[in-house]
């Protein structure tokens, strides 16, 4: 044999180790439970994290839910944006000028019919667009000075009406003592506030809540009745927030509060530290 045959023959000779092609199954698995485990870790996190962004951005629309109704105030003889309870609202029909128009079919409590058809879902009825529509003319929305529809809803409120099964476009309602001249006092001597110079004497407007985001199984009207002495529960807040719900306050500021123990469940009535909490910050004794 002479040296180039050699040659050929080592460079052609197949070499006999085994050249692996991919994971076998076990190291597959291995892969797929390392994976399951981050992700089981990471969750949790992003959870957090997503329940965090959602509250910060309901926070921003109540802030801007009450810098419009101070606004509104400021332009109308210091008078809050006037709160109807149950009735269609502020539109030529009634000739009251509500913060919201439009009532409702509530899930829960004492059965209400949705007047007019389809407000649930019906952006118009927020009045932050046109004023004339739907054989209606809004008068006294305060949309002219929040106008975005977003504002009033709350984003983690996914909930779907039952009789349109769409999402609603209003999650917030407005305190029963706030703007409401009729009056709803069921329990007596307890204080209405008309006017934004009506805070203090007891309760400042620091400390007196306007707006929140309201059960979606309750909410009905612009309006959230709750027990003025603290012993009992009517209306309920949302709990949208891990278990806070988003206020807005009557000097202009927007927060958090976090339920203790009554509003964590939504089924819940017994009075406790959260039924005297919304109380004592929505109305004080005359």
């Amino acid at each position: 044999m002479n040296i180039l045959t050699a040659n050929i023959e080592g460079y052609a000779r197949p070499s006999s180790r085994k050249t692996a092609l991919g994971f076998t199954l076990i190291e597959l698995l291995v892969v797929i439970a390392i994976i399951a485990i981050l992700a089981a870790m990471l969750l949790p996190t992003l959870s957090k994290a997503k329940i965090r962004a959602q509250g910060i951005s309901c926070i921003s629309n109540m802030k801007q839910l009450i810098t419009g109704a101070i606004m509104y105030g400021s332009d109308n003889a210091d008078m809050l944006p006037v709160n109807v309870p149950v009735q269609m609202g502020g539109d030529s029909t009634t000739g009251k000028p509500n913060w919201v128009d439009g009532t409702f079919m509530n899930v829960v409590g004492f059965p209400i019919t949705e007047n007019p058809p389809r407000c649930a879902t019906n952006a118009f009825y927020l009045g932050t667009g046109l004023q004339t529509g739907f054989g209606v003319t809004l008068i006294g929305s305060i949309g002219s000075y929040a106008k975005a529809p977003g504002v009033y809803k709350c984003p983690a409120d996914r909930f779907l009406d039952p009789q349109w099964h769409g999402e609603r476009v209003r999650s917030c309602s407005m305190n029963a003592y706030c703007g409401n001249k009729a009056g709803v006092d069921t329990v007596g001597g307890y204080k209405l506030f008309v006017k934004f110079t009506d805070f203090g004497n007891g309760l400042g407007s620091a400390d007196c809540w306007v707006f929140l985001d309201e059960n979606p199984l309750s909410i009905n009207d612009g309006l959230i009745l709750f027990a003025a002495d603290g012993n009992g529960v009517n209306d309920r807040p949302a709990v949208n927030h891990g278990n806070s719900s988003s206020f807005a306050f009557a000097d202009g500021h927007a927060e958090l509060h976090k339920w203790m123990d009554t509003f964590k469940s939504s089924t819940l009535t017994t009075p406790g530290i959260d039924t005297r909490w919304l109380a004592t910050h929505g109305t004080v004794r005359k």
